[in-house]
């Protein structure tokens, strides 16, 4: 090794060529074989010894190699490269500088040339190569062993079932194998935990503790893992049987017998007549073809002496002289009819039976086309046969009735809608009228034929066009289908089509419709062929057109014609044109109509990948500006939608799970902005929007979950038997696609499945289902996470949700009700111990009863069901209500709205009216002071007749209450008295009231009294009559204004100054006459105008733009020529232009407004 020279340790290309060793090496060799044997062949073995003696082990490796290629092994250095030891080097040996330049450890396919370098590094990564050569060596090492034992078992195997002869003897126990214990232990484990027996798996483990039971490859044996042990038992009878004992037992009797001699002759003769007969049919056969080919050419010869697809009718199987032949017809085509159709029955036996049949087919067409003018005069049903150039025949269409049953219904056969709901999606969506005669002219076309009228009516039609009148043009609708029908030239069919859609400038609603009728007869009577070559080009060139009425005829023919297209259209250029049109369309009307269509549309499409596009376009309309088209995708697009999303199980979480996503989303976003729950600034159109989409939705998800039940076997038992449901049960839908006849199929299907809907979640213990689940554990509880963050600050958002729920519960039923809805509310509800009293409620400030939950569970829960028993559940609840916030000092908002809500329907009133004298009665003065806080929203709600005999009396008790704070609380209700009811003696009685409340010394230092009677005297002031206003309001606010002057508590002096304020903008739009302007009014401002100088300098200014106003109306008043612009609405004006100057505009936007 001291020779070599410091190259690469490497040959160049020349020396690889040589037989494998290097030039180094050969020379070696040759020396050590002269020393031995000069005369003799270096021996192969004594070669590898030479080779790994002198530590050439890269060398020696090829050399096994190229043995290996060969076929010619040497053990020495198979032995030597299977021994992982031979390449184990120590550090200190890695670390010698005469392993820099070579790498002999390494094995030849783990070498990777371009790390080497003359610099002699790379001990780290030789290091890794020899590692990785080890981990396959014993990688091997295990697979083999693996391999043997497996070889092993088999054996053993094999050699008991060689000895059994296949045959397993029952009750005989073999000895185990360790391999074979540890598969069954293996199988038993999984078996175990299969079937949930998890505790004597546990045990069977631990009592195994030399076995991982994870790991199939712990057991050893190189094969897969088995099936299970369930499977190997019941397929055990396919491969092994019981030991039976059998006996051979033999009979001396010869079987073969003369007359069985005689019988094999006489088959043999049968079968050789049997073989000639056959061969002369085929060769009848043979020349039935060449005939029938020749006829064939002979009917496509008289075909082309006749106009190009001649249809030719024959009447309906229904009438029997339709199908009677006549014999003096057969020779029209000139054909022998005996052969003339043999081709449709060539291919059977009976070629004798197959001409007859044929015969009669032919006879049925020929004569058709002489019995059609008889058919069609009586008014029978025709079916469309067309004769094509090959001389086969084509049923096209049935009759033309406006409905759809073109053949493009085949395409859509994979859809499964009801009749009743196809049939109202269309009604819907395209409504023919049957009192227009030109819509009844459009419609009895079908029957017309093809002659040279139409190449005449094809000339003329262009030039009769423009010569009519514009209102008059429907008249030619019909002339013009006709012809574009029929006409044999396709280019003329184009012209016709385009004067068609171009025949009124601005076709209003009826026209349309016209148009419609046409199209569709057009549809039925040519097939979806010419339709997409024909009909829909002349609409995608109107798709963009200048005047929104032809772009609505676009929007309404894509929607009529859905039916008669097929799938493939429909989900991709029909889909697209009214994309484009939903996406670029600025008029609404023109929207509107897309959507409408749309909704047809989805209603026939099949293709699936197209559902997330519909959902796209759904929300994409709920979110238009027009109302309109909000409306119509919510009544058709949205219903639509749902049946095919429950028809691809997506109803649930997808379709609605997205509206309810929207909602919570909604809600979180406000949350982020709001600081008081009764006041977030929630998206109050989207929201309602989303609302009303889920509402859609409710009848949707209920047919949904009454048809999978765990009872939907037994339907078809009690589908003739039940007794029909109430309808009036459920609440009314609101639009006919939604009615749950509609939907579930018929009344018939309906009523079976509410009845054993009820019935099964009527037992105290019942098998729940998915759907059913979804509702109550997903659905339910996420919306009153809606409810509780909605907030009670917008009365839409509050009525929105209140009808949810009430649509949910009417829906589903007081069943589902009573045992799954009202037990979350109640758990929602319920106070914790932390709010046990008024204290923990003020830290807490978040309670289920002061937000919308309140009014929701009265209004859309507990008044869902009018029973005895429900108005006594919700007659206790608002009462427990209304104590529990009066004891809490908690806010009345939630009550409040619940108060709204209920005294919105009629029936409602007296039991509030009840609930609130049970109220008025009670002995904390809190609840009384709610109580009277409560009835001004019953003045709002309820009758004259009401409020004199119940309201103003509990009124009048509360008046003279000997708590301040609840005679205070009763001064808003009477002042909606005064906005609200016309009886003069009531409105004398209020007046008294407020005299006293106003003149009383006791109420003169009471500063919450005479706040809230400037706050209610500023919102009834407007609006009570002339001498209320003048003999008492206008006098008592100047007398406030004047003693608030001199109040020395500042906050005070401000909270006054301030509602009085509000009362003089209020009242500064009434007339007032001059006398009372200069004794009450003019005081009255310039003593607030001295507190806006010290508490608001901000307002100083509009009241002395108003004090200027009233002064210029004296004087001019004074002079006679008083100017005519000093009206209320220019005071009103002036003073609204003098507030925009302010550097402040806070609390003063709405001054002018009547109070609420």
């Amino acid at each position: 090794m001291a020779d070599v020279p410091n190259t690469n340790p490497f040959l160049d290309d020349e020396d690889v060529e040589k037989p494998g060793i290097t030039a180094t090496g050969e020379n070696d060799i040759e020396s050590q074989a002269a020393k031995t044997s000069d005369h003799h062949e270096l021996s192969l073995d004594a070669l590898a010894a030479s080779l790994l003696k002198e530590n050439f082990v890269l060398t020696a490796l090829e050399f096994h190699t190229e043995l290996l290629e060969t076929g010619r092994e040497i053990p020495r250095l198979r032995d030597y490269f299977s021994n992982p030891g031979n390449f184990e080097r120590t550090k200190d040996e890695f670390g010698t500088a005469s392993l820099h330049r070579t790498s002999s450890i390494q094995t030849f396919d783990s070498l990777d040339f371009a790390r080497y370098s003359d610099d002699g590094g790379g001990q780290v990564d030789e290091r890794v190569a020899v590692l990785e050569f080890e981990l396959r060596k014993a990688q091997e090492t295990i697979k083999s062993l693996r391999a043997s034992l497996t070889q092993e078992a088999e054996n053993e195997l094999g050699s008991t079932e060689q000895v059994n002869e296949g045959v397993v003897t029952l009750g005989q126990e073999e000895a185990i194998k360790p391999m074979d214990k540890k598969a069954i232990n293996f199988l038993i484990n999984e078996y175990l935990l299969l079937q949930n027996y998890k505790l004597t798996a546990v045990t069977f483990s631990e009592e195994n503790e030399d076995q991982d039971f994870e790991d199939w490859d712990d057991v050893g044996l190189n094969m897969a893992r088995p099936p299970s042990l369930l499977h190997l038992y019941k397929d055990y009878g396919n491969h092994a049987t019981p030991v039976m004992s059998t006996e051979d037992f033999h009979c001396q009797v010869e079987l073969e017998r003369e007359e069985d001699q005689k019988v094999w002759e006489e088959w043999t003769d049968l079968k050789s007549q049997l073989e000639s007969k056959v061969a002369d049919l085929e060769n009848q056969i043979d020349v039935c073809k060449k005939e029938n080919k020749s006829l064939k050419s002979q009917i496509t010869e008289l075909y082309d002496q006749r106009s190009e697809n001649q249809v030719i009718y024959s009447s309906a199987p229904s009438k029997k002289h339709s199908i009677s032949t006549n014999q003096d017809n057969d020779c029209t085509l000139g054909v022998d009819n005996s052969v003339n159709n043999c081709n449709e029955e060539c291919d059977r036996t009976d070629v004798t039976d197959s001409v007859k049949d044929s015969d009669s087919k032919a006879k049925s067409v020929i004569n058709g086309d002489q019995s059609r003018d008889r058919d069609i005069s009586e008014g029978s049903s025709e079916s469309v046969v067309v004769l094509d150039r090959n001389g086969s025949l084509d049923d096209r269409s049935p009759t033309m009735t406006i409905s759809p049953t073109s053949e493009s219904t085949e395409d859509t056969s994979k859809r499964h809608l009801t009749p009743t709901f196809r049939k109202a999606l269309l009604d819907v969506c395209f409504h023919v009228s049957k009192d227009n005669r030109i819509v009844h002219e459009v419609s009895q076309i079908i029957g017309a034929d093809r002659d040279h009228i139409i190449t005449m009516l094809a000339r003329c039609l262009p030039h009769i066009v423009p010569n009519v009148l514009l209102a008059k043009r429907e008249e030619l609708i019909p002339l013009i289908l006709c012809t574009a029908m029929l006409h044999p030239d396709s280019k003329e069919r184009d012209k016709l089509l385009n004067i068609l859609f171009n025949l009124i400038k601005k076709p209003d609603e009826e026209q349309r419709q016209m148009i419609m009728t046409g199209c569709v007869a057009f549809a039925q009577h040519t097939g979806s062929a010419r339709l997409i070559e024909e009909l829909l080009p002349q609409c995608w060139e109107q798709i963009n057109h200048k005047y929104p009425e032809r772009r609505i005829l676009v929007a309404e023919a894509c929607g009529a014609l859905a039916s008669y297209l097929p799938t493939e259209i429909l989900s991709s250029l029909i889909l697209s044109m009214l994309q484009q049109m939903m996406v670029d369309d600025k008029e609404a009307e023109v929207r509107e109509a897309v959507v409408r269509s749309l909704g047809i549309l989805f209603g026939f499409i099949s293709d699936t990948d197209k559902y997330t596009q519909g959902c796209e376009l759904l929300w994409t309309s709920l979110k238009d500006p027009s109302e309109r088209v909000v409306m119509t995708a919510l009544h058709v697009f949205l219903p639509s939608l749902a049946v095919w999303a429950d028809e691809l199980d997506k109803l649930q979480h997808s379709l609605i799970h997205s509206v309810v996503r929207d909602l919570e989303e909604l809600c979180a976003l406000a949350a982020q902005k709001a600081s008081n729950s009764t006041h977030i600034p929630l998206n109050e159109s989207r929201f309602m929007n989303s609302m009303a989409a889920l509402q859609e939705l409710i009848s949707f998800l209920y047919v949904s979950v009454i048809k999978t039940g765990p009872y939907s076997d037994r339907v078809g038992e009690v589908l003739h038997n039940v007794v029909d449901v109430d309808i009036s049960r459920f609440p009314k839908p609101s639009s006919i696609l939604s009615d749950l006849k509609v939907v579930c199929g018929d009344k018939d299907q309906l009523s079976a499945l509410v009845h054993l809907f009820e019935n099964h979640i009527g037992k105290e213990w019942f098998e729940p289902w998915d759907s059913f689940n979804w509702v109550v554990n997903n659905l339910i509880p996420r919306l009153l996470e809606v409810v509780l963050g909605a907030g009670l600050a917008l009365p839409k958002i509050v009525n929105s949700l209140c009808r949810c729920f009430f649509l949910l519960s009417r829906t589903f039923g007081k069943v589902f009700v009573e045992k799954r809805l009202r037990p979350k509310f109640i758990e929602l509800m319920v106070l914790t111990d932390e709010h046990t009293d008024h204290r923990g409620y003020a830290a807490a400030k978040q309670m289920s009863v002061t937000t919308c939950v309140v009014p929701v569970y009265a209004a859309g829960v507990l008044s869902a069901f009018n029973s005895e028993e429900d108005r006594q559940q919700l007659s206790q609840f608002l009462q427990e209500i209304l104590c529990t916030l009066s004891m809490y000092q908690a806010p009345l908002d939630s009550l409040k709205a619940a108060f709204t809500e209920l005294s919105s329907t009629h029936s409602n009133h007296e039991l509030l009216l009840t609930v609130l004298w049970d109220a008025v009665v009670h002995t904390s003065p809190q609840v009384r002071a709610t109580s009277a806080r409560l009835f001004e929203l019953m003045v709002k709600g309820v009758g004259e007749n009401l409020i004199s005999t119940r309201v103003f009396p509990a009124l009048v008790t509360l008046g003279t209450d000997p708590e301040i704070i609840v005679r205070t609380a009763t001064i808003p209700a009477l002042g909606a008295i005064i906005e609200n009811v016309s009886l003069v003696d009531m409105l004398d009685r209020v007046y008294m009231q407020f005299v006293t409340f106003m003149d009383d010394r006791m109420y003169r230092d009471e500063h919450e009294v005479n706040i809230e009677l400037i706050r209610t005297l500023a919102r009834v002031g407007p609006n009570a009559e002339p001498r209320f206003r003048d003999d008492l309001i206008l006098p008592r606010l100047a007398f406030v204004a004047l003693n608030n002057n001199h109040q020395q508590n500042e906050r005070k002096r401000t909270e006054v100054a301030l509602q009085l304020f509000e009362a003089y903008s209020a009242l500064s739009c009434c007339f007032i006459n001059d006398q009372l302007v200069q004794e009450a009014m003019l005081p009255g401002l310039r003593c607030l105008k001295q507190d806006m100088a010290a508490v608001a300098p901000e307002r100083e200014e509009v009241v002395s733009s108003i004090i200027k106003d009233y002064e210029a109306k004296v004087e001019g008043s004074r002079s006679g020529n008083m100017p005519s612009n000093h009206g209320p609405e220019d005071v009103k004006s002036r003073v609204m232009n003098r507030i925009k100057d302010t550097t402040s505009k806070a609390n003063i936007s709405n001054i002018f407004t009547r109070k609420k």
